[in-house]
């Protein structure tokens, strides 16, 4: 199934600019009607939670773990966005012995540098199961 991706909402949060950027303008283009807002750290990210309820969530690594998983918490627990999807964005998402560490509360996690089709069928996937 492919849901149509008009009128769904993305968030994304991180702290490097150009990852920020060029995440919200490749979803931007993703879909006539997709609405994406971006944060530079956590708390923006929470403050814009109070109007803009997203579908996804795409949340760096380094915010998630800086802010103790708060981010996270917030979104699973207002209901207005409980059916949001995260992904996670790592730097790298395997430990030293080779296995997944996807941080807890993860849908999903992608790894920098972003390719722009995986970004997209992350997405989409994501927000068809």
């Amino acid at each position: 199934m492919n849901t149509p991706l008009a009128n769904r909402k993305a968030m994304v949060v991180d702290c490097d600019q150009e990852t920020l950027s060029l995440t919200a303008e490749a979803l931007h283009s993703f879909a006539p009607g997709f609405d994406v807002a971006t944060a530079n750290d956590p708390a923006q990210a929470i403050a814009w939670l109070d109007t803009f309820h997203p579908d996804v969530l795409l949340v760096s690594e380094t915010i998630a773990a800086a802010d103790e998983g708060a981010l996270a918490a917030r979104v699973r627990d207002d209901e207005r966005t409980r059916h949001c999807k995260i992904i996670v964005v790592s730097e790298a998402i395997l430990d030293g012995k080779g296995t997944d560490r996807r941080p807890a509360g993860a849908d999903a996690t992608l790894v920098k540098p972003l390719k722009l089709p995986l970004l997209l069928q992350t997405v989409r996937g994501i927000l068809d199961h």
